[in-house]
């Protein structure tokens, strides 16, 4: 192949001994231009090259339709299949080189001009009424669509080669041509024209299958030389359909295998026995509940109490709506250790979100909280909050006071774990919203243990469908409280277009000012802390706290109301001093960032605004709808977008506005988004995740692959004969987990 191609013309990339030899990949590509491309794209080596995979494939007969063009976006990759019409070629006159327009048509008679530069050959070789195969790059220039920079194809996807001395002949494909993610200035042909060289190239000896034979033959799976070769020049659609449960079921397996080798793991460490005391202080806060605990609290409670009592380490989710009660049970699971001699840690992710729950589990304990030892009554629990805003003098005392056991119950932030903080007894921590634990913070656990680990419950609000929660959280048990104290919630959502409808937001405004003159809260939540210029799209401001709650008071309806502003950027103090005033009801509107998404509990209030709310996700739309309505009461959310009625975005507010069930917006969340997502960085680490497995449609899969490697690990512990799967398993479960606490 020539240079002009593009291609990989070393001589380097046919030779099978270079690629087995190569220490690294991109040095055999010779073009700088590809290599910095492929290291873009994450490829440094001949496995990922082939991992490399089609987002699609564009079969013979539906191929992008010129008069389709306009309405794709600057940019993105095109398969045509043309007839020239007419080709013309001159010198630029802004720069050196050559310039040829192709005028081409399709089958509808649609017309559309492909430019071609410093390739003088095209004048000669593509003549009026050739059918050829073109990929290119959409470009609007002067108000037309053209096709940047094209590549002729050959039949199977490929660059055709030798365009500068050969003949084009007219093509009419027969296969489907794979259409790659560019990266760089590495177009989707010049992806296939490389990684077609590799397959071409490498011995079968190098295809070392990931998948163990007898687990191919089980479930009727393809090899591996075979699935990269459906995936990368397919004959028809049935081989990459053929070809596709090999890929998902790689990716279950690899994760099962993990995941049962953490509980193997587990299961052999040791916790010390918390078993509590049949008339201790959790049989005395039981009594005086003024309510009953929902059947699900019950069934939860049950389980972890048992496993308390056991000398394994407890290693359980607990997930629950927004206002399920999970507080509740957690604080129940830390009064049965407190009860058995143990001190508990709880962990939030801020400081913010650590006072809110020292508040909340304060408030809870009621006449059992003490503030000291010195003060404790019969069954008293003595509770600290322990984060960096804390003055020297205060936080020496606490730490003082956990390392002789004078504190019970401690929240706090990551500080928890660090050197400084030195426990009397802990016996177990509570990790709100899904936080996960690495090697080290393990051992620093162990070592804060006195050398055995501490039982662990992981809380979330995002409630989790059950094979994601199988596939995410497959090492953890799960506990899920699908009652609600309060029964179900009354919140009413409503869905205001401003782009339409740019005058509702005065009735909006109305209702907030309705229900302050009523001595009811409301929140106003923005996606940003500073005004930015606005959208470049729309023109519409996007505004920050502080000017939007000037912009609110400006409205008759809110010129006496108490409006105060909170965000994540305001000193610790301020935060604290604006969260105590609201809910003690002393602030009417409160106009801050998502630092309001989970913890903040305040029954009073009954609005919710949520300002841009085109800007957050589904489950932080649903998160924020659940700080209302907290105590059973009519309650109101308002979804204030200016995006426009055909977006993707509006159709996902409309699924937010249609329901208050938690677990279905997480599945329509999962389905719509992308797959990889769903575990992220904190299971799989880096950029790899999810790329083929999807947890919704793969049950079955997913079911399979548990059980497989259980099998697997009881003959082969550390895969000794499974290589390839080690391999594997080492590539895409990357570090990031075993050296920090990541939110998943």
């Amino acid at each position: 192949m020539s240079s002009g191609d593009g291609g990989p013309d070393d001589d380097r990339m046919h030779d099978p001994d270079a690629f087995r030899r190569a220490q690294d990949f991109l040095a055999l590509v010779p073009k700088p231009a590809d290599r910095k491309a492929l290291a873009k794209a994450g490829i440094a080596d001949v496995d990922s090259l082939l991992r490399y995979f089609p987002r699609r494939w564009v079969d013979p007969g539906t191929f992008t339709r010129i008069r389709g063009l306009s309405d794709l976006e600057e940019g993105e990759d095109v398969v045509l299949h043309v007839t020239v019409v007419s080709v013309a070629s001159r010198r630029m006159q802004s720069r050196r080189g050559t310039i040829s327009t192709v005028s081409v048509t399709d089958h509808e008679g649609g017309f559309v001009d492909a430019v071609f530069f410093n390739q003088p050959w095209i004048g000669s070789r593509l003549t009026e009424g050739l059918r050829i195969l073109l990929s290119a790059k959409i470009k609007h220039y002067r108000g037309r669509v053209q096709l940047s920079s094209p590549s002729l194809l050959t039949a199977d996807g490929r660059i055709a080669e030798d365009q500068d001395t050969g003949e084009v002949q007219p093509l009419e494909p027969t296969r489907p041509v794979p259409v790659y993610r560019v990266a760089g200035k590495m177009t989707s042909s010049r992806f296939h024209t490389l990684i077609t060289t590799a397959l071409d190239t490498v011995r079968d000896s190098w295809f070392e299958d990931t998948v163990p034979e007898f687990l191919r033959q089980k479930h009727t799976l393809v090899d591996l030389r075979t699935g990269y070769e459906a995936m990368h020049r397919p004959a028809t659609m049935q081989d990459v359909d053929a070809a596709r449960p090999r890929w998902a079921y790689e990716e279950a397996l690899a994760l099962q295998t993990v995941l049962h080798q953490r509980r193997k793991e587990h299961a052999a460490l040791s916790a010390s026995a918390l078993p509590g005391k049949d008339d201790g202080t959790l049989a005395a806060f039981d009594r005086a509940l003024p309510f009953d605990l929902t059947l699900s609290q019950m069934h939860a409670g049950v389980d972890i109490g048992a496993e308390l009592a056991g000398d394994v380490p407890m290693n359980r989710l607990l997930q629950g709506d927004v206002g399920s009660g999970k507080t509740l049970v957690a604080l129940r699971a830390m009064l049965q250790a407190v009860d058995s001699g143990a001190q508990a840690a709880m962990l939030a992710p801020t400081e913010v979100l650590a006072a809110q729950h020292y508040r909340s589990l304060t408030a809870a304990l009621g006449d059992f909280a003490a503030e000291s030892a010195l003060l404790r009554q019969e069954n008293g629990v003595v509770i600290a909050l322990l984060t960096g805003s804390l003055s020297t003098t205060e936080r020496r005392r606490i730490l003082i006071d956990l390392a002789i056991g004078d504190i019970d119950i401690v929240v706090g932030t990551h500080a928890l774990l660090s050197e400084t903080t030195i426990f009397y007894g802990l016996g177990m921590v509570v990790v709100d919203e899904q936080h996960r634990f690495g090697v080290e913070q393990r051992e620093a656990l162990r070592q804060k243990a006195g050398g055995k680990t501490p039982h662990t419950l992981v809380m979330t609000a995002t409630p989790i469908p059950r094979t994601a929660a199988m596939t995410v959280f497959g090492d953890l048990d799960v506990s899920t409280l699908s009652h609600m104290p309060t029964g179900e919630k009354r919140i009413t959502t409503h869905l205001v277009p401003l782009a339409r409808y740019p005058q509702w937001i005065q009735r909006v405004v109305e209702v907030v000012g309705e229900h302050a003159a009523r001595d009811e809260q409301t929140f106003v939540v923005l996606p940003r802390i500073e005004t930015a210029e606005p959208d470049p799209v729309t023109g519409v401001p996007q505004p920050g706290v502080e000017d939007y709650a000037a912009f609110l008071q400006s409205f008759p309806s809110l010129a006496e109301a108490r409006v105060e502003v909170l965000h994540g950027q305001m000193p610790t103090q301020d935060k604290d001093d604006v969260m105590r005033a609201f809910s003690a009801g002393d602030i009417d509107v409160l106009v801050a960032t998502t630092v309001v998404e989970v913890g903040i509990d305040v029954p009073n209030a009954r609005v919710m605004v949520i300002v841009d709310a085109d800007r957050f996700g589904v489950a932080q739309l649903h998160q924020l709808r659940g700080r209302v309505g907290r105590a059973g009461d009519e309650s109101l959310c308002f979804l204030l977008t200016h995006t426009p009625d055909e977006s993707e975005a509006m159709e996902r507010l409309t699924t937010v506005t249609d329901t208050l069930d938690g677990f279905q917006l997480a599945e329509y969340d999962i389905r719509t988004r992308r797959e990889g997502d769903v575990l992220g960085r904190a299971q799989w680490g880096g950029k790899s995740s999810l790329k083929h497995l999807s947890v919704l449609r793969d049950e079955a899969i997913i079911r399979n692959a548990r059980d497989d490697a259980e099998e697997l690990l009881t003959v082969d512990p550390s895969l000794l004969g499974t290589p390839a799967l080690a391999r594997l398993i080492s590539l895409i479960f990357a570090t990031a987990d075993e050296d920090l606490i990541e939110a998943s």
